[in-house]
């Protein structure tokens, strides 16, 4: 098995205009596909992620904040998935239920390992 990293990405705060029967909808939903995952052996880790934060970058022989996306789109959370190859890990993304709700974007990407780090 392979690891892969997905990012989910979204618009800002997606679940802020939920009503909080929509927000347990939306835990239940993405909670039972989380359990699946993790029963299956596939899910290493999973977590969403502040909505806050920097960009930091190298310019000019210092280190930076920015420069800043021009998008409103963050990356708001991950998962650290098993999959035999790439075509199974975006198998398994499409199973996610935030796809239903047609505001979340995914990103997909196989983990290279490098001796000596980890």
């Amino acid at each position: 098995m392979r690891e892969f990293l997905l990012l989910i990405r979204s618009e800002e705060e997606p679940k802020a205009n939920l009503s909080p029967e929509q927000m347990q909808q939306h835990i239940e939903k993405i909670g039972g596909y989380l359990k699946k995952l993790t029963e299956e052996g596939r899910m290493k880790s999973a977590q969403p992620l502040e909505m806050k934060g920097t960009m930091l970058s190298y310019k000019n022989g210092q280190i930076v904040d920015g420069p800043y996306n021009e998008t409103k789109e963050i990356i708001s959370g991950y998962y650290h998935l098993l999959a035999k190859d790439l075509d199974e890990a975006i198998a398994i993304a499409k199973q996610d239920p935030r796809f239903d709700e047609g505001i979340w974007r995914m990103e997909v990407r196989p983990i290279k390992h490098v001796e000596g780090i980890n």
